[in-house]
């Protein structure tokens, strides 16, 4: 199916809702702090430091990696380093000579401070400071990407100060987080916003197909052409050939009048690692990369978008208020489509007025085999995917445990086969 659409801005209003802003900024928790210092090898003495404010660090002796260590036993993008709520999450990236944490030979880890890691000759010391506390954006939207979670606040200013520049845009999220829906807004509120806005899903067509799409050829006027002046999304930049990655990167580098903004599901760290897609155009998408949080991460925006999507399918003020039966069925349901398939669940409610089984929160604790599918499906790296699972699986059994032992963390972790101890950090983990 041919999905490259040209359209102009002013087809769809940008909605600013007043009553989704607080009139006062919150502050909120950042998650913790990490400073990681080179404390063997050639590198000694250099530190960087790392939070949750910020996307995938990469550790190796590439240029786009945050921590680049000349090592020569070091490979190009060695491992990532992410800091989540409640660790520091390292992920090795294939390669050549390995990566041990205190000693042990490590695939993934889970780092919460004191641990060294060595790659190569290199030894770094991994320090963890006191969460830190942030103000929040006030706005509780960025055009029509609505959200008042946390995990959404602290997106807003990034896509403000993004949407003044000319640099090129990377999005990445799952499917369903909104890539196309952000790429619009900041093309809106930026100073190309009379110009065109084109799109190219590129896991629509044949691969053989997608550099005549954008570059043109003898019968058809070419993408990037198109888009001259204005902006050109390409979802899914990760499906590009390197033939045509590498004459998109010669037009980013080259500075020609079109803005470039790319959305993709998949890893393309490990992507680059593997020779799938090309460094240079990695390190020109790299500097304005925004990684976009699924549903299950945005506390509360089920609620405050369902109401939404609803108020807009709405004939009048007194079919606007949302059914009381419909919120709870969601309770126990992952949204491995995330704002898609929240926005498709309300609409099958509000058109055929009752929703699938799968919504349903009885059928959904037990709804597994979906969210395994929805996984699976997004082609994440083997441990990207465990993580994800594990995550979903901890949740979901803490939950349950608990409600059967009345919310006494004693109990629950007796009848759960593991130590207190343990049983609280599990769940500590998944606040």
């Amino acid at each position: 199916m041919d999905r490259s659409i040209v359209s102009r801005p002013g087809d769809v209003a940008t909605l600013r809702r007043e009553r989704f802003t607080r009139p006062k900024p919150a502050a909120g928790p950042a998650g913790s702090t990490f400073v990681l210092a080179v404390v063997e090898g050639p590198d000694t003495g250099l530190v960087i430091t790392l939070d949750a404010s910020g996307p995938r660090a990469l550790l190796g002796q590439s240029p786009v990696c945050s921590l680049r260590l000349t090592d020569p036993e070091v490979s190009r993008r060695h491992a990532s380093l992410a800091v989540t709520a409640t660790h520091l999450q390292l992920i090795e990236l294939g390669s050549t000579n390995g990566t041990t944490v205190n000693g042990v030979a490590v695939k993934e880890a889970s780092l919460h401070g004191g641990e060294a890691i060595r790659v190569g000759r290199t030894v770094i010391k991994v320090q963890r400071e006191a969460p830190r506390f942030v103000e929040l954006a006030q706005a509780a939207s960025f055009g029509r990407v609505i959200g008042e979670s946390p995990a959404m606040k602290k997106l807003y200013p990034v896509l403000a100060s993004l949407a003044m520049s000319d640099q090129p845009v990377l999005l990445e999220g799952e499917a369903g987080t909104g890539k196309e829906l952000v790429a619009e807004e900041l093309h809106l509120a930026s100073r190309r916003k009379d110009a065109p806005f084109v799109t190219l899903d590129a896991s629509a067509l044949p691969t053989q197909e997608l550099g005549a799409r954008l570059f043109g050829s003898v019968a058809e006027i070419g993408l990037v052409e198109q888009a001259k002046g204005g902006v050109l999304f390409i979802n899914e930049i990760g499906n590009l050939p390197r033939d045509v990655q590498a004459r998109l990167r010669e037009i980013i580098a080259g500075g020609g009048d079109v803005r470039i903004i790319a959305g993709t599901r998949r890893d393309l760290d490990r992507d680059v690692a593997s020779g799938r897609f090309a460094d240079d155009l990695f390190f020109l998408l790299a500097g304005g990369r925004v990684e976009l949080p699924p549903v299950r991460e945005r506390d509360g925006d089920v609620a405050l978008l369902a109401k939404l999507f609803w108020n807009e399918l709405a004939e009048s003020e007194a079919d606007a208020a949302l059914p009381e039966d419909f919120l709870p069925r969601f309770e126990h349901y992952p949204w491995p489509g995330n704002v898609r398939e929240l926005k498709a669940a309300v609409v099958a409610r509000k058109t055929l007025g009752e929703l699938g089984q799968a919504y349903r929160s009885e059928e959904a604790k037990d709804n597994g085999l979906d969210f395994l599918s929805a996984v699976i499906e997004d082609d994440l790296p083997f441990p990207s995917a465990r993580e994800r699972v594990v995550k979903e699986f901890e949740r979901r059994y803490v939950e349950r445990v608990l409600a059967r032992h009345g919310g006494s963390v004693t109990k629950a972790a007796r009848a759960s086969g593991v130590a207190h101890r343990y049983f609280q950090l599990i769940r500590a983990r998944l606040k």
